[in-house]
């Protein structure tokens, strides 16, 4: 209400003066069209202060925003412990029901342990956990997976979402079972701050879980370590075009998610069972678990 009563005073007191200045030039014999030159002229004059007063408040918020927190979060804070709150099921995660198909119930049950994987094979000081919520956002509208919330020591830097891949499981289970395939992505806020080697491991471990494995593992490792290389060479790229602004890490594959299923094989095998051994987190740090 103040900021409203305040414009309409300031409007009201340019009027009054362009009206006083109006008549005191016509007093002088000036012609209309010299009034109506230096009238617009004032305005412009007054639209660009405005206008450069704005663009400080906004550089303000951008380019001069705090990043301290965030930085000592990230560099300095204690490794968060995940606390994987599992959904049941894909209707008890909220996923829409009329939406989910036996193919979607085959793919949740093969990614379960999928937060355990990570944490086991991706470098110190990320930690990821699942969450209860099984209605997974998209820009083509509501989709059915699992999602984790993704930290790097104390900060909270974004999430994982997995859905189900390819065209397959349309046609029936079946199909989708002979050719399974994941769509894994990732979404993560201020990533320049750790260090890059830690950023390749996240990224090349999701590419290398969730997609095709090959009998070389090595060959697989490099394949991903690849698609790591080329993706965190983009977000760079994207900072550096934009430096003023905070760019989103996004990054998404898709694959058979073959080298999930042989560890989860292997696991079971074994009678492993990482969430109630490790409490879904590294097996060589089991406290709290």
């Amino acid at each position: 209400m103040t900021d409203t009563i305040k414009r309409i005073a300031i409007g009201g007191a340019i009027a009054a003066a362009g009206l006083f200045g109006y008549l005191v030039l016509r007093s002088f014999g000036i012609s209309e069209q010299t009034i109506v030159f230096v009238v617009l002229a004032a305005w412009g004059l007054l639209s660009i202060i405005q206008m450069e007063k704005r663009i400080s408040v906004l550089e303000e918020r951008v380019i001069h925003k705090d990043y301290s927190a965030i930085k000592s979060a990230i560099r300095e804070g204690v490794r968060h412990k995940p606390k994987h709150d599992q959904p049941k099921s894909l209707a008890d995660g909220g996923a829409i029901k009329s939406f989910i198909t036996a193919s979607h119930e085959l793919l949740f049950d093969d990614f379960r342990w999928f937060g355990a994987v990570l944490n086991q094979h991706i470098s110190e000081g990320w930690a990821v956990e699942e969450i209860n919520d099984t209605d997974v956002r998209g820009f083509d509208g509501p989709r059915v997976g699992r999602r984790y919330h993704v930290f790097y020591n104390a900060w909270k830097m974004g999430t994982i979402q997995v859905t189900i891949g390819g065209s397959d499981w349309i046609s029936s289970p079946e199909e989708f079972a002979a050719n399974r395939r994941a769509e894994v992505e990732l979404y993560l806020d201020n990533l320049r701050f750790v260090p890059f080697d830690s950023a390749h491991s996240l990224v090349a471990t999701l590419a290398l879980y969730a997609g095709q494995s090959d009998q070389d593992y090595e060959k697989a490792r490099k394949r991903a370590a690849n698609i790591a290389n080329a993706a965190l060479i983009g977000h760079l790229w994207e900072s550096v075009r934009n430096p003023d602004f905070d760019t989103m890490f996004e990054f998404r594959t898709e694959g058979p998610y073959e080298a999930l299923r042989q560890l989860v094989a292997h696991w079971k095998a074994n009678d492993v069972d990482p969430y109630k051994q490790w409490g879904g987190d590294r097996s060589w740090d089991t406290e709290g678990a």
